[in-house]
């Protein structure tokens, strides 16, 4: 019986420091993606309100970000990929707010912007659709944010077109 909980426990153990192993080691592919100086970088406007950057090399996507304005703010959805294939995913919910006005004199500025929500997706099984979801925060307006897999996968189709083209 002991031997038994023993290995139990040393597979629940080793399945919790798998999954924090693959997610240090997401994040630390991601920061390379971001000092990789050798990526062409491309900025398109799908809309008035929807900017999509690629960052690429060889018609290989290694980085996406599309910029959404909402009247509220704005959203934002950060697509890292290896091999073609989604490993970090950031969305992001930026909403506006109005300063005082002494702060305004000394920044410049009167309407300044702070982060209110964020999933950060671990992706450990595109084709699967397995990943780790981390959130932080609650969305102004929940039928702006979504965070399924499949809206990813639109975002990714569109890149691709785009730097064919």
């Amino acid at each position: 019986m002991k031997k038994t909980f023993v290995i139990i426990l040393t597979l629940i153990g080793f399945f919790v420091f798998g999954q924090d192993n693959k997610m240090t080691e997401i994040d630390k592919q991601s920061k390379s993606i971001n000092s990789d100086t050798e990526l062409i970088e491309s900025n398109f406007d799908l809309t008035n309100e929807t900017k999509l950057k690629v960052w690429y090399k060889e018609n290989r996507i290694f980085k996406i970000v599309q910029e959404m304005n909402v009247d509220y703010g704005e959203i934002k959805s950060e697509i890292y990929l290896v091999a073609n294939k989604p490993i970090k995913i950031i969305e992001y919910e930026n909403t506006y707010f109005f300063l005082t006005d002494s702060i305004a004199k000394i920044k410049g500025y009167s309407i300044d912007i702070e982060e209110n929500f964020r999933a950060v997706s671990y992706i450990t099984n595109w084709k699967k659709k397995q990943r780790e979801l981390i959130i932080s925060g609650e969305p102004s307006e929940k039928k702006n944010i979504s965070y399924e897999l499949e809206k990813y996968a639109r975002i990714i189709r569109k890149a691709e077109q785009l730097i064919n083209e």
